[in-house]
């Protein structure tokens, strides 16, 4: 919904976002040839890349934005699986873009921030970009985020964080997906008119509102129902949404006690949201590996705080 103008075309429609503790951390400084930027994986492989790759590569999208003359090193201790649906790409562009601004003593803004990682990446990317995960990674914490005419309006949600942390488990399923094609699709079909698509949207809409007021609320069973129904609505989006292998993967949580199971992001492989009691954090977990033994479980909790700096 926060890829426009999809979000205007159902009024009042939001989209939830909470961030968790998978981060980015890098390190930028001069010092690579001029012209080029020497980019060093989490792996340890250093890459050299020159500005005509800004097209196609976000490490040189957002150096050759600050520094169109090169000379940047970029070494990345950690980062979001790639392919695992958590924004990893989003918070890796907020981050760097943080990190360059700062080498080249320049002040960024987050409004500006937030919209220039999404620009960059859609210029990366060639596909339609929303803003919600870059949000999530500048300010952390739970956030609604309110799809108006001229503005996103941004309502950081009161919830008790040991509360929420204790009723969801964050499961990389090990099945890595492309968000932006299935994006485009659904863009595509919406922009169409496409009447299965009109109506499912409409119904993720009326779920993000309603587990917004469940969340600040506090009651466990209205946070599940607006999950189920949220999931429900976006498997009728597109089929790659939801692969036989991540049927499975839900069918084995459910199972186990989950309350409600959805995709984060985009769906189509990913990283996947369990719902359930306390209680059941342990056999819900155990089910996911067991059926997903690739698989990886996320620290369980929620990131108060966005993107920081050390200088």
């Amino acid at each position: 919904m926060d890829i426009r103008p999809l979000g205007l075309f159902h009024p009042g429609a939001l989209t939830l976002n909470m961030a968790v503790p998978v981060f980015v951390k890098l390190t930028v400084t001069d010092g690579a040839p001029p012209g080029f930027v020497e980019h060093q994986l989490a792996g340890g492989e250093i890459r050299r890349i020159g500005p005509h790759e800004a097209t196609r590569d976000l490490t040189a999208a957002v150096c050759f934005h600050f520094r169109p003359e090169g000379g940047l090193r970029v070494k990345v201790s950690s980062q979001a699986p790639i392919g695992s649906g958590l924004g990893g790409s989003s918070s890796y562009g907020i981050a760097l873009a943080r990190a360059t601004a700062a080498v080249c003593a320049i002040s960024l803004e987050n409004e500006y921030l937030v919209r220039l990682i999404q620009d960059l990446e859609a210029r990366v990317l060639a596909a339609p970009t929303g803003c919600q995960d870059h949000w999530g990674a500048v300010t952390g914490g739970v956030l609604a985020l309110h799809i108006e005419p001229g503005r996103d309006r941004l309502e950081r949600l009161d919830i008790d964080l040991e509360w929420l942390s204790a009723r969801f488990t964050l499961f990389f399923t090990g099945i890595t997906h492309h968000s932006g094609m299935v994006n485009w699709q659904v863009f595509r079909r919406r922009m169409e008119g496409h009447p299965e698509t009109t109506e499912a949207l409409e119904q993720i809409a009326a779920a993000a509102g309603l587990c917004r007021s469940a969340l600040l609320r506090g009651v466990d069973e209205d946070v599940a129902t607006a999950l189920c129904s949220e999931w429900a609505a976006r498997k009728r989006l597109a089929p790659e949404v939801c692969p036989s292998e991540l049927q499975d993967i839900e069918k084995a949580a459910l199972a186990a006690g989950g309350l409600a199971f959805k995709a984060c992001g985009a769906g189509g492989g990913g990283s996947v949201l369990v719902w359930h009691e306390p209680t059941r954090s342990d056999a819900v977990r155990a089910a996911l590996r067991a059926v997903a033994p690739s698989g990886m479980l996320f620290p369980t909790g929620v990131a108060d705080s966005g993107c920081s700096m050390k200088t």
